[in-house]
């Protein structure tokens, strides 16, 4: 019978992977590894149920593209509607100096 080279794969007494000598379907390590790796995925599914819980109560709170552009567009209007104001207090003050000192 040839051998064949898969990969993950490994000839008895060579290396890690898969070892031949017990032989399948009784081999007495194999139930150990798929309970190790059925616990694993169990905890995995645990904490992926977190990370999408925290997801969607971040997805319900975060701001869009659209409110951002609004908030920054009614804040750009105050600052100028500010700036108008003052500059305007401004000149009517130099003005009503300039009328009445001289």
């Amino acid at each position: 019978m040839a051998e064949h080279n898969v990969v993950g794969f490994n000839r008895p007494g060579k290396g890690r992977g898969v070892e031949h000598a017990g032989g399948p379907p009784h081999n007495g390590d194999m139930e150990a590894r798929v309970s190790k790796l059925e616990a694993i995925a169990e905890a995995t599914r645990d904490r992926l149920t977190g990370v999408e819980t925290r997801l969607s109560i971040i997805e319900r709170t975060m701001a869009t593209k659209e409110d951002l552009h609004k908030e920054i567009n009614a804040q750009t209007w105050k600052l100028v509607t500010f700036v108008c104001g003052f500059g305007s207090a401004l000149v009517a003050a130099v003005y009503f100096i300039a009328k009445h000192t001289g």
